[in-house]
């Protein structure tokens, strides 16, 4: 067992690790307006803009407001149509991942999603019916914090009321990791489902018979 105790809580990244954003259509959607996908991406994932949806300060429905008008002002895009396409990005779910949350609830530990997202994340959890599967989400743009501010791993840790040595943080972002640990989590850097796995086996999380 590692030094701090057992794990009480699992915190996961949502994309990157959970999520994963479907690139074609994301080009598709650009090429429609007649941008290419870094064209795109250059104004939507602007630091002030990006950090400003981030951290709440404006609704995923403002930044894509602010996105069509950019569009529209540099490259001649019609704005609203510029705003409706980044709103509705598509994205998928690893199967995979979601399977490893199930096994590590049903053996008794918490997990938790953190993300650095816009306020559009509680909506898109609900579509695909992920909020059911986890016992917690804390979004970057409800708590005004973002990672890899340790602050914000600390306001998680009270918000899901577990110590954050007893928070295991899983991020495919080195960075976050490193906020993570500073502010006392154990964490590691997302590779893969199957390095997850083999992480969660070395935890005690899965693995071995469900407690009853």
């Amino acid at each position: 067992m590692a030094e701090g105790g057992p794990i009480e809580c699992l915190v996961l990244d949502m994309d990157g690790v959970v999520r994963h954003w479907d690139r074609d259509h994301f080009e598709e959607s650009a090429a429609k307006l007649g941008l290419s996908a870094d064209e795109l991406a250059a104004i939507a994932f602007e630091e002030e803009l990006l950090a400003s949806a981030m951290i709440g300060a404006i609704s995923a429905e403002r930044w894509s407001e602010e996105i069509g008008r950019r569009a529209g002002e540099r490259h001649g895009c019609a704005p609203d149509l510029a705003a409706s396409a980044f709103l509705g990005l598509g994205w998928w779910l690893d199967d995979d991942v979601v399977s490893l949350i199930q096994v590590v609830r049903l053996h008794g530990t918490k997990v938790v999603l953190f993300s650095n997202a816009s306020t559009q994340l509680e909506s898109d959890l609900a579509s695909c019916g992920l909020d059911a599967e986890v016992d917690a989400v804390v979004s970057s743009a409800r708590i005004g914090l973002a990672k890899p501010d340790p602050a914000a791993f600390l306001e998680a840790a009270r918000i899901v009321a577990v110590p954050p040595a007893r928070c295991l943080f899983v991020d495919d972002r080195a960075d976050n990791v490193e906020g993570a640990r500073q502010a006392g989590m154990r964490a590691a850097v997302f590779t893969g489902v199957d390095d997850l796995e083999a992480l969660l086996v070395a935890e005690g999380l899965v693995g071995g018979a469900a407690p009853t």
